[in-house]
């Protein structure tokens, strides 16, 4: 960030903090933590509490405080309580807040090298998917992040994104000519759906609910958790399988704040902090099913997308991936380290 916008978004977040919440202040790291102390860790997320990410951050909570002896102090403060998930980011980079939980659609707002994560079908599995941002892809992305003035404990799984409509299954392209559905404010997401012959429509996801009960858009794409757990069946009937984005998430914390953890703290830090990006890819893929099946006990129906159809999908976003490399500073390095674990896990 420019020097003048940082300090610009600084006033701006003190005044909206401090105004809804009152207890929050930029935390200075620049001594080691007193033996004596508390360590107060804020960390935020966008979702609803029966959300995984937020079942693991309060799983989190309860380990690190356990293990710690109370040594550290963790307020979870969930369903965009401090604002969506830009604004949490910024927080965390600012100091407002320790970490907090993004999508990887919303970073790669900060920097388009990481919108290789949001191609369409660049991974065929989410074991694929996180062995490879947890390995040779991740080498790749930590350190953009790293830049930023934040720590990436380890990436996460928050499973394939599928299409909910109203009485319109989508099983190809011609299915979605004409179709106006929300979208990420992600320029991937924006071309593919274009691709594909849909008028995307970015919008932020508070508004999501009302905007598809008021037929403002006609449709929408997330992972199968987050259409449930709020609830989106109450607007939409049709789910349709179609996996076209992997929607990762990457567990972040103010760098600045993790450079301040020393000796004990730092191990307990990590033991916890590794074991939440277990427990949230667990949660995510032990509930997939169970999502999809609550998805049709709530009268919704749910349509299976074949290998076949897919291909049909990939074909037509081809041209999404020469966007990436001409005009988002990507490379077909980072496609390939994207893609080399997906004949893995097949």
């Amino acid at each position: 960030m420019k020097s003048k916008a940082k300090a610009s978004l600084a006033a701006i977040l003190v005044l909206v903090i401090l105004a809804n919440v009152g207890i929050f202040y930029k935390m200075s790291y620049n001594k080691k933590h007193n033996t004596h102390d508390t360590i107060v860790v804020r960390i935020a997320n966008s979702v609803a509490t029966s959300n995984p990410i937020n079942q693991a951050s309060d799983i989190f909570k309860e380990e690190l405080e356990r293990i710690s002896n109370g040594r550290f102090e963790v307020r979870v403060y969930p369903n965009s309580s401090l604002g969506g998930d830009r604004q949490e980011v910024e927080s965390t980079v600012l100091g407002y807040i320790q970490g907090c939980l993004p999508p990887s659609g919303t970073l790669s707002s900060f920097d388009q090298r990481l919108m290789v994560i949001d191609l369409p079908f660049v991974f065929k599995s989410g074991k694929a998917a996180i062995a490879a941002l947890n390995g040779e892809l991740g080498e790749e992305l930590d350190p953009i992040l790293v830049n930023m003035g934040l720590h990436p404990v380890g990436w996460t799984e928050s499973g394939f994104r599928y299409i909910t409509t109203n009485n319109k299954p989508i099983t190809s392209p011609s299915d979605l000519k004409g179709v106006s559905i929300r979208t990420m404010e992600n320029p991937i997401h924006v071309a593919s759906f274009r691709a594909w012959g849909a008028s995307p429509t970015p919008m932020a996801f508070s508004e999501l609910f009302t905007a598809l009960q008021q037929g403002a858009v006609d449709a929408q794409e997330n992972p199968i958790m987050v259409t449930m757990s709020n609830r989106l069946f109450e607007v939409q009937n049709t789910l349709s399988l179609t996996g076209h984005f992997f929607s990762a998430g990457c567990f972040l914390f103010n760098q600045d704040f993790y450079d301040s953890l020393e000796g004990q703290d730092k191990v307990w830090f990590d033991e916890a902090s590794e074991h939440f990006v277990e427990n949230l890819t667990k949660l995510v893929r032990d509930q997939t099913d169970g999502y999809i099946q609550k998805a049709a006990e709530s009268g919704m129906t749910v349509v299976d997308v074949t290998p076949e159809q897919k291909d049909v999908f990939i074909a037509a976003a081809s041209s999404v991936y020469d966007l990436f490399i001409n005009q988002y500073g990507g490379s077909q390095e980072l496609i390939d380290k994207a893609m080399m674990y997906n004949d893995m896990f097949d």
